[in-house]
C-alpha cells in the first residue's frame, strides 16, 4: 500500500523509480556503514583508554626499578665497606 502514490500525488516514472530504488540502497548503504564506523570508534576508544592505562603502569614500574637501583646500589656500597673493613681486621 505504501508504494501506491496517494490520489494527488504525481506517478513516478520508471528512471525516477529506479533512481529512488539506488537511493534507498545508498541510504542503507550509509547506514550500515555509519554503524560499522560507531562499532569501530567505541573499539578504538576502548583500546586509548587500555593504552593509556599501560602507559602509567609503565611510568609507575620505571619508577620503581629506578628506586630499586638506588636500595641496590646503597646496599652494594655498605657491603663494599663492610668487607673493606674486615679486609683491615686481619
Amino acid at each position: 500500500m505504501a508504494d501506491r502514490p496517494a490520489a494527488n500525488e504525481p506517478q513516478l516514472s520508471p528512471r525516477e523509480q529506479q533512481l529512488l530504488s539506488s537511493l534507498e540502497e545508498i541510504k542503507q548503504g550509509c547506514r550500515e556503514l555509519s554503524a560499522a564506523l560507531s562499532t569501530q570508534a567505541q573499539a578504538m576508544a576502548s583500546k586509548e583508554a587500555e593504552l593509556t592505562q599501560l602507559r602509567r603502569s609503565i611510568i609507575e614500574l620505571k619508577e620503581e626499578n629506578s628506586h630499586l637501583r638506588e636500595v641496590l646500589q646503597t646496599w652494594r656500597e655498605r657491603m663494599d665497606n663492610v668487607l673493606t673493613q674486615l679486609r683491615g681486621l686481619n
